[in-house]
């Protein structure tokens, strides 16, 4: 699963970027981050990422807007949305997106580790 390890962070918040990139190491997975969904975009090929972890909060193009223009280019990217807006609308939204999982801010490393590797193994499966 190599191939499909390497997971993209999207969040404003430095710290949480951070703290996402340690717990995901830890986990032997690499990460790679983004400030912003504009970042994501610039940064251009995303070759061997396995899924992204998406704050829905962002300045500029939301979390949803970055997902939906994913899913208009057919990426079939996973994604496990995160907001600080735990909102039983937020989280209808991010289901009707396709989420793989919507956490809360703050959530257990334990929940964030097990959405992850759900999303790692669709991913998997999709690219077979």
């Amino acid at each position: 699963m190599a191939e499909t390890t390497h997971i993209a962070i999207v969040d404003d918040d430095l710290w949480m970027r951070r703290s996402l990139e340690r717990l995901l190491k830890s986990a032997g997975l690499r990460a790679e981050s983004f400030a912003s969904a504009e970042d994501y975009v610039v940064a251009g090929s995303h070759e061997g990422i396995g899924c992204i972890i998406l704050d829905i909060g962002l300045p500029g193009m939301s979390g949803f807007e970055l997902q939906r223009r994913l899913a208009a280019e057919h990426n079939g990217l996973p994604v496990v949305f995160v907001s600080a807006r735990d909102e039983p609308e937020v989280r209808h939204e991010a289901a009707q997106a396709g989420a793989v999982a919507f956490l809360g801010k703050p959530f257990e490393d334990n929940a964030l580790l097990n959405a992850v590797h759900i999303a790692l193994k669709l991913a998997k499966r999709r690219t077979q």
